[in-house]
């Protein structure tokens, strides 16, 4: 399965090639690069930050974290900031219910719990579609508290939550000063664009092809602003995974347990003829199938020493329903280059360090391909990631002496 060259739908990190190993060279240096530059010129606001925090009695993060949250409300900002800003209240509220409907009741009804999330999914489908003919024509991007509302309203809590952060900040600075630092992150944001073009664009060429050919036919589903996210929001979320498997790297390392999750469309199998079974972490393989990537992983876990569960919706079980299981409990996601980055934000707020590996390409039936294509990710750098393939050749070369 892993050797076979995938239709690529929007992204790839191979590239032609049989893994993504190169792409992980490229994502590492463009990381250092942009992180060193955005620190040096944003140092002055982080200083105002640390301040503000500090006085607020809440934990410090790392200049990189730091600027990488600037970048990403400047992203957020310019490519959404416009229909964020023409949203209504009435429409906001609407849409934060249907999302938290989808949220919960799923997880209460046990029978017809699938015809209720149908039904609340296509609720959000055409309540997007509103939405999004109303707020068709421009408007002052630079609103971060209009932008924050819709991202929780589109059940984007995680970057709404930290986005927040800084929108007290904000307010505690005042509307000029605010205005100029918000003015600075779009600056940020534009610079971005033309750099990571440059340097992820390659990896990312399927995406306008896409949004042009197929992302309109989906207007009147709930995930139509998922499949909508610009090529500029791929790059925000290759550079976001880097950044913040690095910020969480020394906190997993000293986790006593690990667990690695992944998305259910890199089962071999579908999921009528899937037999893993449900824990309270996610769905455990059962070894159905050899050739699925989830059993090879959790063969590989059972060697050394992790455990793999396939969750679905990033962490909404993990918190809801494992309790106090997650103390000591350090997470790897695996999981497609738009959603993994907010993942880590959405574990550190569970106070779970996190680390990202992405999926090499996507393919799922519910949101890119109607039968769905087994996804795949690169085992040496999830291996690397857990740190236990440097380990296994210490062990190697202890013997070997």
């Amino acid at each position: 399965m892993a050797d076979k060259m995938p239709r690529i739908i929007t992204y790839s990190l191979r590239r032609g090639a049989q893994n993504s190993d190169e792409y992980y060279r490229v994502i590492a240096r463009f990381a250092d690069d942009w992180t060193a530059h955005a620190v040096r010129v944003l140092k002055d606001v982080f200083i105002g930050f640390r301040l503000f925090r500090q006085e607020g009695g809440l934990s410090d993060r790392s200049d990189a974290e730091y600027a990488f949250e600037l970048l990403a409300l400047g992203v957020l900002l310019r490519e959404h900031g416009a229909e964020a800003a023409r949203s209504p209240e009435w429409w906001t509220r609407a849409q934060s219910w249907l999302v938290e409907a989808q949220e919960r009741w799923p997880l209460r009804l046990r029978s017809g719990r699938a015809q209720a999330e149908s039904a609340v999914k296509k609720a959000r489908g055409w309540l997007g579609w509103i939405g999004r003919r109303m707020r068709a024509r421009r408007a002052d991007g630079g609103d971060a508290a209009r932008l924050i509302a819709w991202l929780k309203a589109n059940g984007d809590d995680a970057k709404a939550d930290r986005l927040a952060q800084w929108q007290g900040f904000f307010e505690a600075l005042g509307p000029s000063p605010a205005k100029q630092v918000v003015a600075r992150c779009l600056a940020l944001a534009d610079d971005f664009a033309v750099e990571s073009a440059r340097a992820l664009g390659p990896y990312t060429e399927q995406v306008e092809r896409f949004l042009s050919e197929t992302a309109p036919k989906y207007h009147h589903r709930y995930d139509a602003d998922l499949v909508s996210r610009t090529r500029l929001e791929y790059h925000l979320g290759l550079l976001g995974t880097e950044v913040l498997s690095r910020a969480y790297r020394a906190r997993f390392l000293s986790a006593k347990r690990k667990i690695v999750i992944v998305p259910p469309c890199m089962r071999a199998q579908p999921e009528e003829k899937c037999k893993a079974i449900e824990t309270p972490f996610g769905a455990k393989c059962q070894a159905c199938t050899p050739a699925c990537r989830v059993h090879q992983i959790t063969k590989l876990g059972e060697k050394r020493g992790f455990e793999v569960y396939i969750i679905p919706d990033e962490l909404r079980g993990i918190g809801a329903e494992a309790g106090r299981a997650i103390e000591g409990l350090g997470l790897v996601g695996v999981a497609c280059a738009l959603t993994n980055w907010s993942g880590g934000w959405q574990a550190d707020a569970l106070g779970i360090p996190a680390q990202g590996v992405l999926l090499d390409f996507v393919g799922c039936k519910y949101h890119w391909d109607e039968k769905g294509i087994p996804t795949d990710t690169n085992l040496h750098k999830l291996e690397e990631v857990l740190g236990k393939e440097e380990q296994h050749e210490q062990k190697k070369t202890v013997v070997s002496i």
